[in-house]
């Protein structure tokens, strides 16, 4: 609303929700997306939860042009224009277009937005040089084996940065802190890592075809955290394989830590089987072992040694898989490695495209399935 002494204008976002929330509301500087926030005089609670209240001075922000980035329950985004003047009572009442994200692209193709966190900076240059490649890696495997991408649950993300990396940069971008980025950065980076990783499986096993799912005409991979349908089954030269992304064994098992008081690992990144299971409900009634277990690994040993014991020596314990991989997109220290070898668990170090340790990768999984 406008005062006419102060003459303010209040701005109403919605935070807590991500990319499920919004709008959030930028102005152009230049080259830039300014959050409306640096504009504002204050900032306080909105009438209803998760809202939050900007207080802006007309002046500053007079005849630019502003972009909302608006999202979905589900995800879906889409990008409104419009300036200052055309807010009423925290929102813009009248504006140049209202549409899709992906058909208003071009709008803003040649913006960017303000960031301040050099970390976040690093990621982003990392996202575009190293992880872009993986994507599109993974994307021609799809093409040439015949299968699409099916993305599901709370991997709309995901799915953009596989769809247009660009229209994923100005979606995760569009949340208002450098923190909430970087979370949303790293998850992205984390679910391409993995899909990557079981990428080289695949070929390393020598799929010659996936099978289509029950209700499917076409082969896909149906990828989703803690789904009771397995990502995949491919035929190999070792009979069929069942793969898993986020292996989930029981659909209550992520709220144990409720109880317990303390992190349990619960979904190992990527479980192998013999057999084929459309269900994960079906391979744990069919109470056959795990053969490989993958967990992946795309930060700095640094960030993740912690884990070791927390993590992945427990999956050892509780999922008792027949072979049990730890692959890192960086080095990990020698004396871990030597360690962990002890223990009957592998590591596989400096995984990435065009890397010497994708054969080591290789050597491993084939000699396991032909000494079995």
């Amino acid at each position: 609303m406008m005062s006419g002494s102060s003459r303010t204008v209040k701005v109403i976002e919605e935070k807590g929700r991500g990319t499920r929330g919004g709008p959030y509301v930028y102005v152009v500087e230049g080259k830039e997306l300014v959050h409306i926030g640096e504009y504002a005089i204050r900032s306080f609670p909105g009438e209803f939860r998760d809202q939050i209240i900007y207080e802006v001075p007309v002046e500053k922000v007079k005849g630019k042009t502003i972009y909302c980035f608006d999202f979905s329950r589900s995800g879906g985004e889409f990008l409104c224009k419009c300036r200052i003047e055309d807010f009423r009572d925290g929102s813009p009442r009248t504006y140049e277009f209202y549409e899709l994200l992906h058909e208003r692209i071009h709008e803003i193709r040649g913006l960017r937005f303000r960031v301040k966190d050099p970390t976040l900076a690093a990621l982003i240059s990392e996202f575009n040089q190293l992880f872009v490649q993986m994507i599109n890696e993974i994307r021609d495997y799809g093409r040439r084996m015949g299968f699409r991408y099916s993305f599901m649950g709370h991997l709309a993300r995901l799915e953009n940065a596989f769809k247009d990396s660009e229209l994923y940069y100005f979606t995760f971008m569009s949340l208002p802190s450098d923190w909430s980025r970087i979370r949303s950065l790293r998850n992205t980076k984390k679910w391409v890592y993995e899909l990557w990783v079981l990428k080289q499986v695949c070929e390393c096993l020598q799929v010659s075809k996936f099978s289509h799912h029950l209700y499917e005409g076409r082969p896909y991979w149906w990828i989703e955290q803690g789904s009771d349908f397995s990502t995949c089954i491919g035929e190999t030269p070792f009979g069929e394989l069942t793969f898993w992304l986020e292996f989930q064994p029981d659909k209550g098992a992520h709220t144990l830590s409720m109880f317990t008081g303390k992190r349990i690992a619960i979904r190992p990144d990527i479980v192998i089987c013999r057999g084929r299971f459309e269900r994960t409900k079906d391979f744990v009634d069919s109470r056959n072992p795990i053969d490989v277990l993958i967990e992946c690994k795309e930060d700095p040993f640094d960030k993740w040694k912690g884990e070791v014991e927390s993590q992945i020596l427990q999956y050892k314990e509780n999922f008792k898989p027949n072979l049990l991989i730890v692959a890192s997109l960086r080095s990990v220290p020698a004396s871990v490695k030597r360690d962990l070898r002890r223990l009957g668990i592998e590591v596989v170090d400096n995984l990435r495209p065009n890397s010497k340790s994708i054969s080591t990768l290789c050597n491993l999984l084939r000699s396991w399935f032909m000494e079995k």
